[in-house]
């Protein structure tokens, strides 16, 4: 059976986006997957105070962050999957870089084609924080379907 992958966020075009990858995956007969990637412990493992500097390590509420950011995750993809109303929708939340961990699940789910959506970050965005939908399409060798986000 043939798969897309299709990674969403809590962006408000991830309903459109999510219906879009829905269509695509029933036009090609394809199982469909919604990932959502929540950053790994280390993102948050160092307590910043801003009249101190920082303040150190706290591995178990970092931990216990991310367990909670997973359940929210797990949720949201839940809902989505819900709202599809596809009996053939899988989901999975994954942990790392955003762009990395995706691209790495797209190999190991052997996904036939990834789902983006394209959000409208300004030029200092773009620079300052980096395009995932960009680090993919340099990386992959998947065929990509971006779609665009409403204005």
């Amino acid at each position: 059976m043939k798969k897309v992958l299709v990674a969403l966020d809590y962006n408000p075009s991830a309903e459109q986006i999510a219906e879009k990858a829905n269509e695509l995956a029933q036009s090609m007969n394809a199982e469909l997957c919604l990932v959502h990637v929540v950053a790994d412990a280390s993102y948050y493992a160092v307590d910043y105070s801003p009249i101190m500097g920082f303040g150190g390590f706290n591995t178990a509420n970092n931990i216990e962050m991310v367990d909670e950011l997973k359940k929210q995750a797990e949720h949201f993809l839940t809902a989505a999957a819900k709202h599809l109303g596809n009996n053939n929708i899988k989901t999975m939340v994954l942990e790392g870089d955003t762009a990395s961990a995706i691209l790495d699940y797209a190999d190991e789910y052997n996904a036939d084609v990834i789902v983006l959506g394209s959000h409208s970050l300004s030029a200092i965005d773009t620079l300052l924080l980096g395009n995932v939908a960009a680090k993919i399409l340099k990386q992959t060798k998947k065929p990509l379907y971006i779609v665009p986000s409403s204005k």
